[in-house]
């Protein structure tokens, strides 16, 4: 008998668990996420960073919240600064492993993010 690690698959957020998707699914997959508008990608962010929070990593709500970062419009620059300052201090309260602090502000914002686009 042949032992092998299993792979994992990929969730509708994009985060590895279960066993590997078939090929099919992997295109639909990648083809579903170039297909999004940037407010359901902006959407997407905030649920990749609450799910990495929920399941203790870190380092995967750390890039998803640096991402939404990347993502401000600083043409308006009010609204991106409150963001932004929201988006460091969630940054700040996952390394201080304060996580429920940083979720609490995540779930906040997609809440808003939701309302606001009817999503």
């Amino acid at each position: 008998m042949f032992a092998y690690k299993q792979q994992s698959a990929e969730t509708e957020t994009g985060v590895m668990t279960g066993p590997a998707p078939s090929l099919a699914t992997t295109r639909y997959r990648r083809e579903d996420s170039m297909n999004l508008t940037p407010v359901q990608v902006i959407q997407r962010l905030y649920d990749v960073a609450i799910m990495a929070i929920r399941k203790d990593d870190r380092d995967l709500a750390r890039r998803a919240i640096n991402e939404l970062i990347s993502a401000l419009n600083f043409e308006h620059r009010e609204v991106a600064l409150g963001l932004f300052k929201l988006y460091d201090y969630s940054k700040t309260m996952l390394r201080q492993g304060k996580n429920d602090e940083a979720l609490t502000v995540l779930l906040e914002l997609r809440s808003a993010w939701v309302e606001a686009f009817k999503l």
